[in-house]
């Protein structure tokens, strides 16, 4: 490669991870994706519309197929449907991180499509296979990171094997940004800063529950679901801890603890559909999931709305 066209390479990888760094020191939305009734397909409309009152309300950077948003049940050609409606549907007034994964070529490809329909980063979904090691995962990573182009990677801790060992030997790599911790203990995040230093974004991936004690831990923002529905709840959560009013921070807490004690329902299967569910409820489209996840039984609805019956949720 031409020293001019590394120079350029070497900018836009700049530009795109500063942006990205910077949204996700904030409130993360992993955004939702609605279905048509039959289940069959995107409904993009709905998702448009969606994604538009999350920019409205002020959140600036979504995740579009993660695990909130089914990225499990969608086929790679409805990923792309989606990733390219979120693109378009925020604008640039937020930036868009879409999750990757599966296979290493599969998930290689999704980042350059991501890359040319106009995202800002991926976010490498936690890999579910039977058989996998740490030298396995590091490599299936590593992988990916050298062939992110311009985009700014987020990783995903959901389970054991994103180690401390793993994560130093990847941090410093020019396309890595931050990881997503959602999984042990707050004391092993703890150790994890720790041992590992401020070099790359931490973000809380237990959402607004555990924000506090993660920021606390040195996380310098959240991801959220319950953003989808009510971003002011997770934004006067993230400008609480901003300002070091942890009393303030404490109380919304509490005030979101109940609804994500129902989230936890089914063994944590009830996650989205609780979601899904508050978003109808105000007015936007959530929608059923696709199975593997449940629809939610009639109780289940109830309980979640009355919820968040003193959020002041405003009906759309």
């Amino acid at each position: 490669m031409p020293a001019s066209e590394s120079l350029a390479l070497w900018e836009d990888i700049g530009m795109t991870s500063t942006r990205i760094s910077a949204s996700l020191k904030g409130v993360s939305v992993t955004t939702t994706t609605p279905f048509a009734q039959n289940l069959s397909e995107i409904d993009i409309p709905a998702l448009t519309a969606n994604l538009e009152y999350l920019v409205r309300e002020g959140i600036e950077m979504v995740v579009p197929c993660g695990n909130t948003g089914e990225f499990y049940s969608l086929s790679e050609a409805e990923w792309n449907q989606v990733v390219e409606a979120t693109v378009d549907a925020v604008s640039g007034k937020a930036a868009v991180m879409a999750g990757i994964g599966h296979s290493t070529t599969t998930a290689k490809n999704m980042m350059q499509q991501a890359e040319s329909l106009g995202a800002d980063g991926v976010m490498v979904m936690y890999p579910q296979h039977v058989f996998s090691s740490e030298e396995g995962l590091l490599n299936y990573v590593r992988e990916i990171l050298d062939a992110a182009g311009t985009l700014g990677v987020v990783l995903y801790k959901k389970g054991p094997l994103l180690s401390d060992t793993i994560l130093d030997s990847l941090i410093g790599h020019e396309s890595l940004v931050g990881v997503k911790y959602a999984f042990g203990r707050i004391v092993d995040f703890v150790r994890t800063v720790q041992n590992l230093g401020p070099s790359i974004v931490w973000s809380c991936g237990t959402a607004e529950r555990f924000a506090p004690f993660f920021w606390l831990a040195g996380a310098s923002g959240f991801t959220s679901g319950l953003a989808n529905f009510a971003p002011k709840v997770s934004l006067s959560m993230f400008d609480a801890l901003e300002q070091g009013n942890y009393t303030k921070a404490m109380e919304l807490q509490a005030l979101v603890s109940e609804l994500e004690f129902q989230r936890e329902g089914r063994g944590t299967a009830s996650n989205v559909p609780v979601i899904k569910a508050l978003m109808d409820y105000i007015g936007l489209k959530g929608g059923d999931c696709r199975p593997p996840i449940h629809p939610l039984s009639r109780v289940e609805k109830e309980l979640a709305i009355q919820a968040v019956t003193d959020w002041g949720l405003v009906r759309l």
